[in-house]
Formats: structure tokens, C-alpha cells, sequence
């Protein structure tokens, strides 16, 4: 198979896994109304627990959570920081950033209140950032849309300035079927972009909605298309179709490691049933043949 689905884990007493990044042989956890962030093995066993927030309650409210939805890298000085972003669609809850530093284990909370006001004033009609990805000196957000407004968005700014005051560009993503953007992930030798996207039925970026299907695309040589006046996936995949157990299930994240065959990438998804649950799957992609043509 050119993807191959080999197994999930379901994380019964971690809520609402809504970002998921790879670091080192590790992997990196949120839920975005999580007060901590989980580090797992490449097995999904849970090796450490940063708090990020105090809440009494598992499941932080809803009017009150920071709602962080996407998370990449960045490299500063040599070494990785985890940048994780709330989704700017409640303000001022949601108009933040967080720097994880594995090193010191610190966790420093930064306002994104004007940038994100920006971006709403722009051409994007109401903001809900869930993605993130760097594409060699670009980083990438994705804003997802919904039923009152269908377009989803990939925001441009500079890799080299951090945190982000402005966009350089502000690009229509273009997906099949009505789907929203939900999570990215960059492979830089083949130059893709790994999309995940999901249908939810809701008429704005606050609330929750039935769950529809979840799919996964990619944008072949991604860094000549953002120049472009819109992006769209080359290739996409019913996740339900490729195994049932991806039926009904919200995926919110995507993250990508090498296998030892430099043919193959194992890739990482996350899904949240808005009821507190979370579970985890595993792909593995072919990725020098891909996943199949857009009908």
C-alpha cells in the first residue's frame, strides 16, 4: 500500500489531544483544553507531564482555555523550541503563544493579541488558527474555516522572526469535500506538504459541531506553490476509506519522522471526539510514489 495504517492508542485520561509535533525520538502532546503538555515514546508511552496551566477541573473551561491547536519547531541558537499557538478565536483567551524549551523544561507564555488582530482585520473573515509548519525560511499557520465561512487560509510570516508581529502573504487554501484545516506537516527532502483536514458542522469557529469524515493531502514542491494565488493538495486520501477505525474520528494534528528506508516516513495523527478523548494513530507513507490522485 502506498499508506498503510499500523495501529492507534487511545490516551483515556489525557483530554481533547488537539496538536501532536516529533522532536528527537519523542513526541509532543496537547489537548487544547489540556493543563499540561504529555511527552510520549515512539510506542505512545507517556515518559514525561509539563504543566503549562493550573486548572481544578481535567478539562480547562471553555470560555476560559487557551485553545491551542497547532505547534511546530523552530531552531534558535542550535537548538529546537517548541512553538504552540492558541487559535485566536476568542479574545484576548486565545490570542496567545507558548515556548516550550526541552532543555530548561521552561514554558514562557507570549502575547499574540496584535498580530492576531491583524490577520483579522485582513482577509480572513474570522480567525481559527489550527495548523502549523516551517517550509524552509517560511512559517506557515492554517486557519481553518466552517459552514458560515467555508475558506480555509495559509498565513505566510518570516521563520527568522519570532514571535510573528505580521503576515507577508495570506493565501486561499483550497480543500475537496468542504474540509477545514486542522494540522501540517513539512517533509523537506521530498518538498511536501502533509495536510490534515476534517468535517465538522458548525457555523463558526467557537463551537463544536457534528463530526463528519477526516482526510489527509499533500501539496507536491510546496515552496514554489506559496508564491501562488491559491494551494490546494495534489493528492487526498479518505482516511475511513484506507481503515475504519479512522470513521467518525476528528483528526486535529499531523507529525512525520524518516523511517530506516528512505522510501518511507512514519506519520502520526491525532484525533479529539470533543467529549475529552484522545487517541493516537500511525500511518506509514510511501512517500516516493505518495498517497493517490485527487479524483
Amino acid at each position: 500500500m502506498l499508506a498503510e495504517y499500523t495501529g492507534s492508542r487511545a490516551l483515556n485520561n489525557y483530554p481533547s489531544g488537539s496538536t501532536i509535533s516529533y522532536y528527537k525520538n519523542q513526541l509532543y502532546l496537547m489537548g487544547d483544553d489540556a493543563a499540561s503538555m504529555l511527552i510520549l515514546d515512539k510506542d505512545f508511552n507517556i515518559q514525561q507531564e509539563v504543566k503549562f496551566f493550573s486548572s481544578d477541573t481535567p478539562r480547562i473551561k471553555k470560555t476560559e482555555k487557551a485553545d491551542i491547536e497547532s505547534s511546530e519547531w523552530i531552531i534558535e541558537n542550535n537548538e529546537g523550541k517548541l512553538w504552540l499557538f492558541g487559535s485566536g478565536s476568542l479574545s484576548p483567551q486565545r490570542d496567545k503563544a507558548f515556548r516550550y524549551d526541552p532543555h530548561t523544561k521552561n514554558v514562557k507564555h507570549i502575547e499574540l493579541g496584535s498580530f492576531y488582530r491583524k490577520l483579522k482585520s485582513s482577509v480572513i473573515p474570522e480567525l481559527n488558527i489550527e495548523a502549523a509548519a516551517k517550509v524552509k525560511d517560511v512559517f506557515l499557520l492554517g486557519s481553518r474555516g466552517n459552514l458560515t465561512y467555508p475558506q480555509n487560509y495559509i498565513i505566510q510570516v518570516s521563520a527568522d522572526h519570532f514571535p510573528p508581529e505580521s503576515a507577508s502573504r495570506i493565501t486561499p487554501l483550497n480543500l475537496p469535500d468542504a474540509a477545514g484545516i486542522s494540522g501540517m506537516s513539512y517533509l523537506q527532502d521530498q518538498d511536501m506538504l502533509l495536510i490534515t483536514s476534517s468535517i465538522e458542522y458548525t457555523a463558526n469557529a467557537f463551537d463544536d459541531g457534528e463530526i463528519g469524515g477526516s482526510y489527509l493531502g499533500i501539496v507536491h514542491d510546496i515552496s514554489t506553490k506559496l508564491a501562488g494565488a491559491e494551494i490546494k493538495p495534489d493528492e487526498w486520501l479518505d482516511l475511513a476509506a484506507l481503515h475504519p477505525d479512522f470513521t467518525l474520528q476528528k483528526i486535529e494534528s499531523i507529525c512525520t519522522y524518516k523511517s530506516e528506508n528512505p522510501k518511507y516516513v512514519t506519520a502520526i495523527l491525532v484525533s479529539d471526539d470533543d467529549m475529552g478523548g484522545t487517541r493516537l494513530f500511525s500511518l506509514t507513507l510511501k512517500v516516493e510514489y505518495g498517497l493517490g490522485q485527487i479524483s
